[in-house]
């Protein structure tokens, strides 16, 4: 039985939410003192493919959009507060094109953005010492209107904790990709027994607070998998993740590019 997989774009709203419940607890956040942000249960439809300009299928229409990198603050990658480096961040323009606006810090835009059911974005920091890594996030850009939309920056330190967890027997590498992948159910909760058939050289599944690798059982109740040392090359290209186990024939696409971590939430549904 072929699985209904839906993609969960990456949009943290920027205000103090509550996480998902399979997530661990994050430190109290202060409004008043930093910009909290977490991932709420929007849902759009699957990409059947992309391309390499990272464009999907969707609609044509082109917009103005205005908002901010957050840095994650953990290995769930679901939350986190304003990144305070620059940074450059891209989205899919019209014809397959890469649109981009510089962020200061505080904010950017980007102009003649793809109002689509996924748009992936791609946030590359000016400083490669800034502490985050060049991240891909999908998000729906179809709703946005006025309202500041916030694009996530993975930390290197949380990546490396990765392969530091798992006994990984190789090392993170600036010529490879890596991929987390969240799998939700419906209700936006991760999904345990999901397995990935996935050529990496890394393919670990986090149990408890650790990370695992070639876990037999797959996912735990978090549904999050690392996908690490990913081939890839310099520009954004799609990749197809088979999952298994609890979800038999599902599948994922994601925008993957060689020194950058993709973060994708994925419903799935049999």
């Amino acid at each position: 039985m072929r699985a209904l997989v839906r993609l969960v774009p990456l949009l943290i709203c920027v205000a103090c939410g509550q996480k998902v419940e399979t997530a661990a607890p994050a430190p109290d956040c202060d409004s008043s003192v930093m910009k909290c942000g977490y991932q709420p249960p929007g849902l759009s439809t699957l990409p059947t493919g992309g391309n390499e300009g990272g464009a999907s299928s969707g609609s044509n229409d082109a917009s103005t959009l205005t908002g901010q990198v957050l840095e994650y603050g953990d290995d769930f990658f679901d939350r986190g507060t304003a990144f305070m480096g620059m940074a450059m961040v891209s989205a899919s323009g019209q014809a397959a094109a890469r649109v981009s606006g510089n962020y200061d810090g505080t904010s950017f835009q980007i102009d003649g953005a793809l109002r689509s059911a996924t748009n992936w974005f791609l946030v590359v920091p000016a400083d490669t010492n800034a502490g985050v890594l060049p991240t891909i996030t999908p998000i729906d850009t179809r709703t946005i209107t006025t309202q500041m939309l916030s694009v996530g920056a993975a930390r290197a330190q949380d990546v490396l904790g990765i392969y530091q967890l798992s006994l990984a027997s190789t090392e993170l590498s600036a010529d490879r990709a890596q991929i987390v992948l969240h799998v939700v159910d419906s209700q936006g909760h991760g999904v345990s027994g999901v397995l990935a058939a996935f050529t990496a050289e890394l393919v670990a599944y986090r149990v408890q607070a650790s990370w695992i690798q070639n876990q037999a059982s797959g996912t735990d109740d978090s549904g999050l998998i690392f996908l690490g040392n990913v081939m890839a090359s310099s520009v954004l290209s799609t990749v197809t993740v088979p999952l298994s186990g609890t979800m038999l024939n599902a599948r994922v696409d994601a925008m993957v590019m060689a020194g950058a971590v993709t973060v994708v939430t994925a419903e799935v549904t049999p």
